[in-house]
């Protein structure tokens, strides 16, 4: 396509078109049609005007305009990995531009971006971009918005005590009150958002939060407090401490005794109990009942996060998907707490970096546990190169076998009922040249120069171009 030709392709996009019906990729004939949303013609539902999800034989995504809808999204088009010494010319010369000040490169990178968007089948951004690029001056694909209610990501190597916030205060609900205001009420009315996304893989439970030797920026991580830890040692003015001593009380069966025989504490009463502050900063590992005791409280604080959260976006958004956490698949979060955040969400929102065989098992379980579409929202598969010697992901040999992988995982995990999206980590190699990636680097679709691993870019394609006739079989 001529460069005049694209923009104005683009402009119409922005102005709310949409980039899919036009696209090649998604032709006019019959089972490839797709809307301005890129859903597929082919099956119909009732049209809302946004997003929405309907199990009808398997689950689906349904586009404002009522086709059906499955997630192929793209992760991690953040502006530096451009702009690197080493290849801050080859993206100038790409791009077509004199110059990178950021009013020439800004529109630009969005341009190249929705034509790779075009010619590689993705449709949709998923929740790891910056959407100042995005979309500007209109959204033109399909979109994850970010709202962050809590920080406590685990690929932070310093994650402060306090950012375990007390989910039971009036201030985290003023807090999240504030945020949604601040952040859905604006996207209220916008067709192009698919949902909202709260904290990426956050530390939840004990093996989310015990020392490891390292995370994903290379450092050290020390052990971390952690909801349950953290309010059951607060005061008792604290609504959490209340929270927990209420939890213990109905788990002993307002027995102070069990209790105490459980933590080798002489408290005379749960009073005592909600009065104490720091009276257990460790958590014994080796202690059943322990563990058990802050699974339970855990879930009660997820619960109540995650309804503090939810209507809170609902007061001032009530027209979009609420996907909740990203959480970690790759630890045991999944398992412990989708029992309680799959009453609030309407999507499964998981992240895990595993081929397909390896996520089968927990695909099985989590389809029995929520009866709710699932959707993989970052991973992919990665190797070993010189500019990238410890990748973040699962290491295959070569990109031959990292195409085989990808399109292993993509087959399978779109024909299951339940699965209807999973978001590529990511666009662009992020190797050690790029300097917050000297000790983890993550692998691409494309090189840092700008040019497509073509073996992946064969297979995503097909992928992509097939996916609804993979969900209907």
């Amino acid at each position: 396509m001529e460069r005049r030709s694209f923009l104005q392709f683009v402009a119409g996009g922005a102005l709310g078109q949409g980039l899919f019906s036009a696209s090649p990729l998604y032709g006019s004939d019959g089972e490839s049609a797709r809307d301005r949303f890129g859903g597929w013609t082919g099956k119909k539902f009732e049209a809302t005007g946004f997003f929405r999800v309907e199990k009808d034989q398997r689950w689906w995504i349904v586009t404002p305009e009522g086709n059906a809808f499955l997630s192929f999204g793209i992760n991690h088009l953040y502006p530096d990995l451009f702009q690197q010494e080493y290849n801050r010319e080859a993206w100038r010369k790409r791009l077509g531009l004199e110059n990178m000040n950021w009013s020439q490169f800004a529109p630009a990178l969005r341009q190249w971006f929705l034509r790779t968007c075009r010619q590689w089948g993705f449709n949709t951004v998923g929740v790891h971009n910056l959407l100042s690029i995005m979309n500007k001056p209109q959204p033109a694909v399909p979109y994850m918005l970010p709202i962050r209610f809590v920080d406590i990501p685990h690929w932070k190597p310093q994650i402060p005590d306090s950012a375990f916030q007390d989910v039971f205060s009036d201030d985290f609900a003023r807090h999240c009150d504030q945020m949604a205001k601040r952040l859905a009420s604006p996207a209220r009315d916008d067709p192009f958002v698919l949902g909202y996304a709260m904290t990426d893989c956050p530390l939840l439970t004990e093996e989310d939060c015990r020392e490891r030797p390292d995370v994903i920026g290379g450092a050290r991580r020390k052990s971390r407090i952690g909801w349950p830890r953290r309010l059951r040692n607060m005061g008792g003015h604290a609504p959490g401490k209340a929270a927990y001593v209420r939890t213990m009380r109905d788990l002993y069966r307002g027995e102070i005794r069990d209790f105490n025989a459980t933590y080798g504490t002489t408290f005379d009463s749960f009073d005592a109990l909600e009065a104490a502050e720091n009276w257990r900063p460790a958590t014994d590992l080796s202690n059943a009942n322990e563990t058990r005791d802050n699974v339970v409280f855990l879930q009660a604080v997820v619960g109540k996060y995650y309804q503090t959260a939810r209507d809170a976006i609902r007061r001032y958004d009530p027209n979009h998907l609420f996907f909740g956490d990203k959480i970690n698949a790759n630890t045991d979060t999944t398992d412990t707490v989708l029992p309680i955040t799959s009453r609030y969400t309407d999507v499964v929102f998981y992240q895990m970096y595993a081929r397909y065989e390896v996520q089968e098992p927990g695909l099985d379980r989590w389809a029995k546990i929520a009866d709710k579409p699932i959707v993989n929202g970052d991973s992919s598969y990665t190797m070993i190169t010189e500019q990238m010697p410890r990748p973040y992901g699962p290491v295959a040999d070569n990109v031959r076998q990292r195409a085989e992988w990808t399109d292993e995982f993509f087959r399978n995990a779109f024909a299951r009922p339940e699965f209807v999206g999973w978001h590529y980590c990511g666009l662009v190699d992020a190797s050690n040249l790029v300097g917050r990636k000297q000790d983890r680097q993550h692998s691409g679709l494309i090189d840092g120069y700008g040019e497509p691993h073509p073996e992946l870019k064969e297979v995503v394609q097909a992928c992509a171009k097939e996916m609804y006739g993979i969900a209907g079989r």
